[in-house]
């Protein structure tokens, strides 16, 4: 593999009972303020990112990435408003996560403005950041999204299912700049499943609540 993602995915075996059972009760964290939302800050801006911008109102962090660093969704948009909605913070969330990283700060507002606090969302984003700062790397390369599943359900949750390959995405050591190409034998193929959860107040966003990815899966032989 040519970077770190699936260790922290390993500890996160409660997010597995969380997809199972995801129509079960509501956060407790649900009515909590927005991390990120309405700050100034350089990740947080009335400017909204990527494709989450246009006529969404949505006070949304301001996720710019380094020149070398791409993340290309091949994923068609959904013909349904919530389903799109659904996807496209979906979208934002992964890059909120690699904008932690390039930016080494494993308490960005970015990603926390798209994962329900307390939740293995916001606990996967925070440990792929910090695990990658603390080996003291960053990442370098295209990070490709493919075959992007949507599914609404009751109790204002949607689940993702999406593919992720890394074959052209490595780590690169922050002070020498050096790209490391990792073990060209190892499978750079993900299958991952996302919970999202629409947030009670700031109507239209859907933040992560649990994530569990798999390495390999035939699901995404080729992608």
């Amino acid at each position: 593999m040519n970077r770190r993602t699936l260790p922290a995915l390993t500890a996160l075996a409660t997010a597995t009972t969380l997809l199972l059972t995801a129509c079960g009760g509501e956060s407790p964290e649900a009515d909590e303020k927005i991390p990120g939302a309405g700050e100034s800050s350089a990740e947080a801006s009335a400017s909204a990112s990527g494709d989450a911008a246009g006529a969404d109102a949505i006070d949304r962090p301001e996720i710019k990435l380094p020149k070398d660093v791409e993340l290309e969704f091949n994923w068609e948009k959904p013909s349904g408003t919530e389903e799109a909605a659904v996807l496209s913070d979906t979208q934002e969330y992964l890059r909120s996560v690699i904008f932690g990283i390039t930016e080494q700060d494993p308490e960005s507002s970015a990603y926390k403005f798209y994962s329900v606090p307390a939740g293995s969302g916001a606990a996967y984003a925070k440990e792929q950041i910090k695990s990658t700062v603390d080996a003291g790397y960053s990442v370098t390369g295209v990070q490709r999204f493919s075959s992007a599943k949507v599914k609404l359900m009751k109790d204002s949750l949607a689940s993702v299912t999406y593919c992720q390959n890394e074959d052209e995405f490595f780590n690169k050591e922050v002070d020498s700049g050096k790209t490391l190409k990792g073990d060209s034998n190892s499978s750079n193929t993900f299958h991952f499943q996302v919970v999202l959860e629409e947030a009670k107040k700031v109507e239209g966003l859907w933040r992560v609540k649990a994530i569990e990815g798999n390495r390999g899966a035939a699901a995404c032989a080729g992608q």
